[in-house]
């Protein structure tokens, strides 16, 4: 059986937006498979789109079948860096946006060497993403001190919205379980549902491709982690509603938020 994602399966009549518009709001039914098949074999880090994974005994078995980081871009399969290189594009779909921002990170790592403030990113990261990954989303982008995941219908099925709500729900858990040198991780957290533009992005050097979102609702999911306290979680009316979830509107809580119009209402978490 090949298991690799060749770019051949891909191939479309009318040009790559059709095509990113499949694979995020749809579901494209070759990576669809690959995901579920890669799903199954035990890893550590793991390819954002096809689920590979790159470390552990399961990287060891990839490497086998020809999958390896890519020497371009390490948080993709060689694969699926492939397919990004010969299918640059994006499309508008709708998705949940999580951000996970550290909170007061100028004077903690200013309490600390370079080394330990490293140490307590990675921290951070290896504490949030099998919580997200566990839900059914996948790391979108990590942002210097913070951590994007995102929720497309096209990876993460029709009960996208909800998944999203139900892993933020568990992010207080996990970070109080989880503390860090005997301190809970100061983190403020968003979760919103609504429309982006996700696609590729170059570097300057045109020599390595990223997946990235766009758009009002993008904006919206960061002004509101920036709004979220340590050890708590906001999530939108948006996101609530999309997820089907029964909403108290005395439970929610109205922000301004800076460069949008309106007031977002949400919903508040907070680790006990």
């Amino acid at each position: 059986m090949n298991t690799v994602l060749a770019t051949d399966d891909f191939c479309r009549e009318h040009g790559n937006e059709e095509l990113w518009y499949q694979v995020f709001q749809e579901g494209h039914p070759v990576l669809l498979g690959k995901q579920k098949r890669f799903s199954l074999i035990p890893g550590g880090s793991r390819c954002k789109m096809c689920y590979a994974p790159l470390t552990g005994l399961g990287g060891w078995i990839t490497r086998r079948m020809g999958l390896e980081p890519s020497s371009r871009n390490p948080s993709f399969c060689n694969a699926c860096d492939g397919f990004l290189k010969a299918y640059p594009g994006g499309a508008e779909v709708d998705l949940s946006i999580l951000f996970c921002d550290l909170r007061g990170s100028v004077p903690l790592s200013a309490s600390m060497s370079p080394k330990e403030f490293a140490q307590l990113i990675t921290f951070m990261r290896e504490t949030i993403i099998p919580v997200l990954w566990r839900a059914e989303g996948f790391v979108l982008q990590f942002q210097g001190d913070a951590v994007i995941g995102v929720w497309p219908p096209g990876f993460s099925g029709k009960e996208y919205a909800s998944k999203a709500v139900n892993g933020g729900m568990q992010l207080p858990k996990a970070i109080e379980g989880k503390p860090f040198n005997g301190s809970k991780l100061p983190i403020g957290m968003a979760i919103h549902t609504g429309r982006a533009y996700l696609s590729t992005v170059a570097s300057l050097s045109a020599d390595m491709q990223e997946v990235s979102a766009f758009g009002f609702d993008v904006n919206v999911a960061a002004r509101l982690a920036d709004s979220a306290k340590a050890g708590e979680v906001l999530i939108s009316e948006a996101a609530l509603k999309a997820a089907g979830r029964t909403i108290d509107a005395s439970k929610l809580r109205s922000y301004e938020l800076r460069g949008v119009d309106d007031p977002v209402r949400a919903s508040l978490l907070k680790v006990p």
